[in-house]
Formats: C-alpha cells, structure tokens, sequence
C-alpha cells in the first residue's frame, strides 16, 4: 500500500503529499479565521443597533414625550437584522469553503460576492438613517 506514511522521507512524491495536506490545513483555518472576521462584524452591527434603539428609548424618556423613538427603532432593527443575515452568510460560505478544500479534487471557483452585498445593505440603513435625521431637523 502507497500510503504518505509509508513512503521514505527521500522520496519526492512523500513531499508532494506533505505539501498538499499543509496547503489544505492553511485553507481550512483561513476559512476559520474569516468565519471569526464575520463573526465579529456581525457582533458589531447588533452590538450598535441594539445600543441605537436603547439611546432612542432614553431620548424619548429625557425629552418628555416630545421625541418618538420609531425611527431609531427601525434603524436599530434593521442593523440587528443586518447582523443576522452577515452572520448567517458567514456561516453559510464558511460551509462551502471547507467542504471544497477537503475534496481531493480541489480547484478554486469563484463565490458570490456576499460581503459588497452586505455592504451594500449597510449603505442603503445608513443613507435612510441620514437622510429620516436631516429631515427630522
């Protein structure tokens, strides 16, 4: 049996093998450390929206009822759900990630552009956000 262990270390195949396994390792914990990359981002986006509503909450409380506090309500919502959905793609690209590298036959495809989209979502809560400020003034 051929197997990489059983192969001398002069051999130069043995090396090959070694060199592929390592190269799939460092892929598999890219893919880790950019699960955390979206993981963290995602944290970032609930971390504000939740502390957007909560300001919101405590302006309307300071303001005597002058101030309602459903548009940093939404705002805040729509940054959690924006969270979410990060998190739920990170995942999800993680998934397809470590499942093409422990494939024997390994070639890189390209993926769906995922982060521009989220970005692009963010853009979209913040330009609304801006623009529900400029007008409230």
């Amino acid at each position: 049996m051929d197997t990489p262990s059983a192969r001398s270390p002069r051999d130069p195949a043995a090396g090959a093998v070694l060199t592929t396994e390592l190269a799939r390792e460092r892929n598999r914990e890219a893919a880790d450390r950019t699960l955390l990359a979206w993981i963290r981002t995602s944290l970032a986006m609930v971390s504000l929206g939740f502390g957007m509503e909560r300001f919101g909450q405590a302006a309307a409380g300071l303001d005597g009822g002058g101030y309602s506090p459903l548009k940093t309500r939404f705002y805040g919502a729509a940054l959690i759900a924006l969270g979410i959905v990060a998190t739920l793609a990170g995942m999800w690209e993680h998934r397809i990630v470590v499942a093409a590298v422990s494939r024997d036959d390994y070639r890189y495809t390209d993926r769906p552009p995922i982060a521009r989209w989220l970005g692009a979502g963010l853009i979209v809560v913040g330009t609304l956000a801006l623009v529900a400020m400029l007008v409230a003034s």
